[in-house]
Order: C-alpha cells, then sequence, then structure tokens
C-alpha cells in the first residue's frame, strides 16, 4: 500500500467524521478556507489571467472579479471571526452570491478568450464549479444545512471507509523465500515464491 493513498483514506474518513460529528464548526471553517481561497484566487487574476489577452473588455472584466473576490474573501476571514453565529450564515449567503457573481464574469471573460486560441477549459470548470458550490451553500444556510452537511459527512466517511477497505483488500502479499528438499538427489532448493 502506498502511503499516500493510506492517508488519503484516513483523511476522507476523517473530514466525514468531523463533518457528521460537529457539522457547525466544519461549515465555519470552510467559510473560512473559501475566504482564503477568494483572496487567493483575486490576486491571481489581477496579476496572471487580466494579461492573457489586450482587450480592454476582458481586462476590466477580470479586475472587477478579481477585486470582488478579494473583497469577499477578507469580508468571509474576518467578518466571522469578530461577530456572532448570525455572521455565518449571512457570509454563506454572501459567499453563495460572489460565486454566482464570479461565475457569471468568468463565463463572460471565457467566451472573450474564444477567439484567442487560450485553453478556457479551467475557467469553465471553475465557472461550473462555482454555481456548484453556490448552490450547496444556499442549501446549507437553510434550516435543512446541517442534515445536509451530516448527510454529506456519512457519504465522505463512507467513501473514506470504502477506500481504506479496497486498499487492504488489494495489498500486495508478502511472500516469504521457501526451502524445497528433493528426497532422490538430496539437494535444497531455495525459492522465492
Amino acid at each position: 500500500m502506498k502511503k499516500s493513498s493510506l492517508f488519503i483514506g484516513f483523511l476522507l474518513s476523517l473530514i466525514g467524521l468531523l463533518l457528521l460529528i460537529i457539522p457547525r464548526q466544519c461549515v465555519q471553517a470552510i467559510v473560512i478556507l473559501l475566504g482564503i481561497e477568494a483572496v487567493a484566487n483575486g490576486i491571481y487574476s489581477l496579476m496572471y489571467t487580466r494579461k492573457l489577452i489586450p482587450d480592454s473588455s476582458f481586462q476590466y472584466t477580470v479586475i472587477c472579479r478579481g477585486m470582488l473576490s478579494i473583497v469577499i474573501g477578507l469580508l468571509a476571514f474576518f467578518l466571522p471571526l469578530k461577530f456572532a453565529q448570525a455572521m455565518w450564515n449571512i457570509m454563506l449567503f454572501v459567499l453563495a452570491v460572489y460565486l454566482i457573481i464570479g461565475a457569471l464574469l468568468q463565463m463572460y471573460a471565457t467566451g472573450k478568450l474564444r477567439e484567442t486560441g487560450v485553453d478556457r477549459r479551467q475557467f469553465i470548470i471553475e465557472s461550473i464549479i462555482s454555481i456548484c458550490a453556490a448552490i450547496v451553500m444556499f442549501i446549507i444556510g437553510a434550516k435543512s444545512g446541517i442534515v445536509f452537511v451530516r448527510v454529506v459527512g456519512i457519504i465522505v466517511l463512507l467513501c473514506g471507509l470504502s477506500y481504506l477497505f479496497f486498499l487492504w483488500r488489494t495489498r500486495p502479499l508478502v511472500q516469504e523465500p521457501v526451502e524445497v528438499v528433493d528426497d532422490i538427489s538430496g539437494t535444497i532448493e531455495k525459492s522465492n515464491e
């Protein structure tokens, strides 16, 4: 078994267990992590994505998206740490709206890249993931959100345990060297079978 595969299995199981046992704290951690990711994405957009093509409307769109990412990311990181539980729910909805707006701006910018020959696949995938994540955040922010997080926790836990079981079942067998004595000639043969 590879150590990295074993680590992934244990990590999936641990994340699933945490989502199952302490869903609210996990959602809070996810909000903070999304805030950090939004800041990093905004900085990357301003530094690199903006320079892909010299079209001014593309650059303006990327600048708007980058600045929005940085502002929302900083809010998602700092506001919930300073204020009460209600801020977590507000930030979930703000992040969800940001993801939808960011995905729309990303789709517009991706359309501008059509004529340039730049690979657009990563931008399309990012837009789809953003919309899916926004839908999940709207569900989590609702009353039934904790139940949803726990169901996801059960699924992730089962995936992690199944992965560990699969690794255990497909592990390489340890082969011991054996000695075979030939009764007729009296020679001893060593084999690694």
